[in-house]
């Protein structure tokens, strides 16, 4: 009985998530991120009738200016930056709502090994222009915590089900400060959100596939990797981002697959709009 209620409702998850910009044929700003999370259903939360879970997460991430070659700040158009983090998140899920605050501690600078890991993989991997990594941002910790919100309405019902979510989010820290609102609609076969995979949440195995558009409009108050930067770079980061993600999600059985792409307006004047894809698989327990 034990064993069947564990295949039945999983409570443990574990992934893999890569985010790369090579595959859209650029190769700059935010260039690459990979993550491993745990993800744990609780048995007992704080509120009745909700699903409540838990997530921890380790992060690495790549930013490098449009000119990888040149040592030269002055022919740069944003500085090197790389991130290793550490995240936690708590969220409860409703039949149509959705909380979740989240807690990021990290570093940037050559102690995060980040710019390390992009040499070696352009040398030995890809065989393809090695960053030089100069005029990197120098070592320092920071911490961040977000709080988000979903509303979710279910407009056609599945099998071709059509749903719209409002998601707006804050994030305030050493590292970023932004408000961002968005809107998502979802299209295909998707379980209702206290189930789904699209917020992470553990429990069931319904089948899901299903692909998803959002927009998003983020007011940015300061990014660090841009603000706080070499003395050298002058870079204005008031400029309001307009973002466009589609992604594709499939649940079957106890795996999880997910693909997406992601563009990006320019964050500052001077710096150019980006784009990338996203690859994830999870597998729960």
């Amino acid at each position: 009985m034990t064993s069947q209620n564990t295949v039945d409702n999983p409570k443990n998850q574990i992934g893999i998530s890569h985010d790369n910009d090579f595959l859209v044929i650029t190769d700059r700003y935010y260039t690459f991120g990979l993550s491993f999370f745990y993800n744990r259903n609780l048995n007992k939360g704080i509120f009745n009738n909700n699903r409540e879970q838990v997530l921890f997460k380790i992060l690495q991430k790549a930013y490098t200016p449009s000119n990888i070659e040149t040592e030269n700040a002055s022919e740069m158009d944003r500085p090197y930056a790389g991130f290793l983090g550490m995240e936690t998140s708590w969220q409860t899920s409703s039949y149509k709502t959705n909380y979740r605050v989240s807690l990021l501690l990290g570093m940037v600078g050559p102690a995060s090994g980040v710019g390390q890991f992009q040499r070696w993989y352009h040398d030995h991997i890809v065989k393809y222009k090695t960053p030089t990594w100069a005029q990197e941002l120098s070592n320092h910790l920071y911490l961040n915590i977000s709080l988000e919100y979903v509303k979710e309405w279910e407009i056609a019902p599945n099998p071709f089900g059509v749903r719209f979510a409002f998601t707006p989010s804050i994030v305030l820290g050493s590292k970023d400060r932004y408000l961002q609102p968005q809107i998502t609609t979802f299209f295909g076969r998707r379980s209702d959100l206290q189930k789904s995979m699209a917020y992470g949440n553990l429990g069931n195995l319904e089948r899901e596939i299903y692909f998803s558009i959002q927009l998003a409009y983020r007011w940015v108050g300061y990014n660090a990797f841009l603000d706080k930067n070499i003395p050298m770079f002058s870079i204005e980061t008031k400029q309001p981002l307009f973002l466009f993600d589609v992604n594709f999600h499939h649940r079957f059985l106890t795996h999880e697959y997910r693909v997406g792409y992601h563009f990006t307006s320019s964050e500052a004047k001077g710096l150019q709009r980006h784009q990338y894809i996203s690859l994830g698989y999870a597998k729960s327990f």
